[in-house]
This record gives structure tokens, sequence and C-alpha cells, in this order.
């Protein structure tokens, strides 16, 4: 039996939790890694589009800190990888836009808003009312959508690792799949409603 104390084991790759980070930091590099993967997600297509899948490697493997691989994926498989990559950085940032808009608009209400609330206003027709309503609502969603944007990027990190045959669950294709549709349709139907 090896001691891996003495021996210096491998420590597993792991970008976006930080050694000995507390919750808040880990929040905050996850909301940080979503913002990026518009970026690289539309430069990881044009790689694929003009054959330079090293690149794409090299994009990815930055921000997901992968330090090997075991397959070099194709160009189809990088633009793909890339389009999805875009459509979970948009959702990202649309999520972060909902949950400043939460955050000033929710506990905040009554400063933002002069009035009138009539009977059609969440909690009126009160300015108290509709203040403890709209803060009632937007409470859990300010402290719920850092932890659904961490997962974005935790499931981001383990299609990349999947992508370039690290090891990751076999349900992160499908759920990726799932989530970029359901982010698409998502985003569809608030600009339906504008």
């Amino acid at each position: 039996m090896t001691d891996t104390q003495t021996t210096g084991g491998i420590r597993p790759n792991r970008p976006l939790s930080g050694h000995r980070s507390g919750l808040i930091s880990r929040l905050l590099r996850s909301i940080g890694y979503d913002a990026l993967l518009v970026p690289i997600g539309a430069l990881t297509m044009a790689d694929a589009v003009m054959g330079e899948n090293e690149k794409a490697y090299g994009r990815w493997s930055k921000l997901a800190r992968l330090r090997q691989r075991e397959r070099r994926p194709g160009t189809a498989a990088i633009l793909g990888h890339g389009f999805m990559s875009s459509v979970l950085g948009l959702l990202s940032w649309f999520l972060g836009m909902l949950w400043v808009m939460a955050v000033v608009r929710g506990p905040f209400y009554g400063f933002v808003e002069d009035g009138p609330f009539g009977p059609g206003t969440w909690g009126g027709p009160t300015k108290a009312g509709a203040w403890a309503v709209h803060a009632a609502v937007a409470v859990p969603i300010i402290l719920a959508l850092p932890f659904v944007l961490r997962g974005i990027a935790l499931l981001h990190v383990a299609l990349i690792r999947r992508l370039f045959g690290l090891r990751a669950a076999w349900w992160v294709l499908p759920a990726t799949i799932t989530v970029c549709a359901g982010g698409l349709l998502f985003l569809w139907a608030w600009i339906e409603q504008l």
C-alpha cells in the first residue's frame, strides 16, 4: 500500500474548485468561467471552420485546465461543442442579467418603483404589500441563481473533458443538449414576451 501523503499523489484536475477556497470564491470563479463561454465557444467554432483544431484544444485546455487528452476530436465535434459552449454562455449571461434584475427589483423594489400600486400589482394595492411580495419572490431567486451558474460551469467542464476522452459521466452529453435546448427555448420565450 502506498502512502500518498509522503509520495506526493497526483491532484485531480479541478478547474472550478480552489484549494481550500470558500463557497463564495468557487461561485465567483464559476460565474467568471461562464462569462467566457460565449467568446471561447465562438473562437473554437471559428477554429473548427478554419481547420485549426489544435487552437481549439488550447483554448479549452486553458479554460477548463486540462492537462492531458486521450483523443483528438474531429472538426465536427469541435464545431458542435463550440456551439454548445456558446449557448451555455448565452444562457449564463441571461441568467446573470436576471440575477441583477432580481437584486434591484426584489428587496429594493420600493426604491426603484414609484407606483401606482393597484390591484393588478403583486402584493398591491399598497406599496408595502407590493414590496414584500417582490422581495419574497426575489430572495430565493437571488440565492439560487449563483448555484445554477455553477452547475452550468461544472457541466461544461465535464463536457469538454468528455470531448477529449477524459473521464466523465455518461449523462454529460445528453444533459448538455437538454440544457442547451431548454435554454434556447427559455431565451426565445423571454424575447417573445417583450
